[in-house]
């Protein structure tokens, strides 16, 4: 049986590097970071100058060079020779005091906890819930533009109509929950590490008598490390609550509406196709997936690390997996073709 084709497309991404419509939103959560990491470097500067108070030149001062470290925190090949090395009288209480300094800036910045618990509101959950929405958004209205009454019947086009992207079901809420812990835990995990990382830079700093400009100099380089990691959550997290709530809710319209009928929303996936894309998720561009084929990618380690790719639910006949909008489908490969020869062309 010929499949009548449907004209009206699923949402379409307004710019081909950004499929998922998130930039606004990564920027947003950039510029946050970057001002909490203002702070925070800002702060542990002014730990080191404290520790002014109890420098003194070392007895045992001699000609000596100092390695300064690089952004991964390795010794650069960079020689400074002829350096001034101090001694530090760093008691058990000093050292302790630091430790609980650097935990209370880094958990009252990163995680707007003392103890380590996600708050109830929690400042990072707006950005992923921005996201969530939007994708609630963009599959009911994707699901809206293909339910064509001649094609999917009367019934099911008017079951799709009265969906509505401001009524959550509990699934809903359950799953942001899910997705506001999980980021969460991701930067807990992340201040821990900062947290013995920014300390034992400053102790092994003092302990090897280097002066106080040395040891901020190093102090910053860990910052941006920290920084670094950070923003690679973001973007990654952003997306990925983005994709999940895309999955789910694709999900639920296929088991409460097309159930029963000749019809099931599959993915199509939207490549970034910028230049920094991976060979293997442009390859998927233009293609049309299973949810579970789309869960079982971004599964697999470090898939969806800084991954921009987009889902969006496309209707297919379900015995034949024939596709409803052959023309959309030939022009995202024609897309994918043309920048596979861009890339080869600038190679």
């Amino acid at each position: 049986m010929k499949i009548r084709q449907i004209k009206a497309y699923p949402v379409i991404p307004k710019n081909a590097d950004d499929p998922a419509n998130q930039k606004a939103n990564l920027r947003r959560a950039q510029i946050e970071l970057k001002k909490r990491f203002g702070r925070i470097n800002k702060a542990v500067k002014f730990l080191v100058s404290e520790q002014k108070d109890i420098q003194s030149v070392s007895a045992a001062n001699r000609i000596a060079f100092w390695w300064p470290l690089n952004a991964n925190g390795e010794r650069t090949n960079e020689v400074i020779a002829n350096k001034t090395f101090y001694s530090y009288d760093i008691s058990t209480e000093r050292y302790e005091s630091i430790n609980s300094f650097i935990e209370r800036l880094l958990y009252g910045e990163l995680l707007e906890s003392i103890n380590g618990q996600r708050p109830q509101n929690w400042f990072y959950q707006s950005y992923l819930s921005s996201a969530y929405n939007d994708a609630i958004r963009d599959t009911i209205q994707s699901s809206k533009n293909m339910a064509d009454p001649k094609v999917v019947g009367d019934e099911i086009a008017m079951m799709v109509r009265q969906l509505d992207a401001d009524a959550f079901n509990p699934q809903q809420v359950q799953s942001l929950g899910l997705v506001y812990s999980r980021v969460f835990n991701e930067m807990k995990g992340l201040t821990d590490s900062m947290k013995v990382d920014l300390s034992e830079t400053l102790t092994r700093g003092m302990s090897s008598g280097l002066g106080i400009r040395e040891i901020t100099q190093d102090i910053a380089k860990r910052v941006g490390v920290g920084f670094s990691r950070a923003q690679r959550i973001s973007r990654t997290e952003i997306l990925g609550a983005y994709r999940t709530a895309q999955r789910a809710k694709t999900k639920q319209i296929n088991e409460d509406i097309y159930a029963d009928s000749p019809f099931v929303q599959k993915q199509l996936w939207f490549s970034a196709l910028a230049a920094t894309s991976r060979p293997n998720h442009v390859a998927k561009h233009s293609e049309i997936y299973t949810l579970q084929e789309v869960e079982a990618f971004y599964a697999q380690s470090g898939f969806g690390i800084n991954c921009l790719c987009s889902q969006s639910p496309i209707l297919v006949n379900r015995k034949t997996g024939a596709v409803v909008m052959k023309d959309l489908i030939e022009k995202m490969r024609q897309k994918k073709e043309a920048w596979r020869a861009g890339v080869a062309m600038s190679a």
